[in-house]
């Protein structure tokens, strides 16, 4: 998170060359990145997971409210 923005171009093309042969989970608050080296999201909240699916639906048509308004800002 701390990372300068060259920093982070050279790690998301590094996940993007491995995610051809491995699964990777990444962990963040940074929505912009995972929509940039995400195929798929999970949305968590206090524990519970509350919506999975192509990373794609989620930022643009979630399936669940607390997913939209968590995206949205509305809370988070």
């Amino acid at each position: 998170s701390a990372l300068d923005p060259i920093s982070t171009t050279k790690i998301e093309d590094l996940i993007t060359q491995l995610k051809t042969h491995f699964t990777i989970v990444i962990v963040t608050h940074n929505m912009q990145q995972a929509t940039r080296v995400s195929d798929k999201t999970a949305f968590f909240y206090l524990g519970e997971l509350i919506e999975i699916d192509e990373t794609t639906k989620v930022f643009s048509n979630p399936s669940k409210k607390q997913t939209e308004d968590y995206i949205s800002g509305r809370f988070g």
